[in-house]
């Protein structure tokens, strides 16, 4: 996320070891869209293995069956593509680009993430942008990991 300069609240959000989903949902206030919830540890932030939630639209959804990182992340993509839904600009580069190079879901023409509004040059009203086919930072990043793997072949 760092290098897109996206925050980490975009995708993860943090909160007590000991919180259920009864005290994540009365006790703090979420974003409509999929956030992983990680629980941590006291002062020092150090996440727990002990498991994951998810959130949508202000309410959890899911908990973890097994306790790793990589599960709670599949089952954010899970959520996306069954409920169709686009990825929140606050982690829209970190999201494509997980989808494109490590999912494999390479679409040539579309993306997940929303395309900002912008006034018309002809009509002057308010209307969707078109997003490029793909991100440019993510392809940039998508070019430069395929020319270092193709340096050690």
């Amino acid at each position: 996320m760092a290098h897109f300069g996206e925050d980490s609240t975009g995708l993860i959000l943090l909160t007590d070891v000991s919180a259920t989903a009864a005290d994540v949902e009365t006790t703090l206030s979420y974003p409509a869209s999929p956030r992983l919830i990680l629980p941590v540890s006291g002062a020092t932030e150090q996440v727990a293995i002990g498991g994951w939630m998810i959130t949508l639209e202000g309410h959890v959804i899911s908990e973890s069956i097994t306790p790793t990182f990589a599960t709670g992340l599949a089952a954010v993509f899970a959520i996306y593509y069954i409920f169709n839904l686009q990825y929140q600009h606050e982690a829209a580069c970190t999201l494509e680009f997980i989808q494109r190079r490590f999912i494999g879901i390479n679409p040539e023409r579309g993306t997940k993430a929303k395309g900002s509004k912008v006034v018309s040059k002809r009509t002057g009203v308010l209307v969707q942008k078109k997003s490029p086919v793909v991100n440019t930072h993510v392809a940039t990043l998508l070019k430069n990991l395929a020319d270092f793997e193709w340096n050690f072949v």
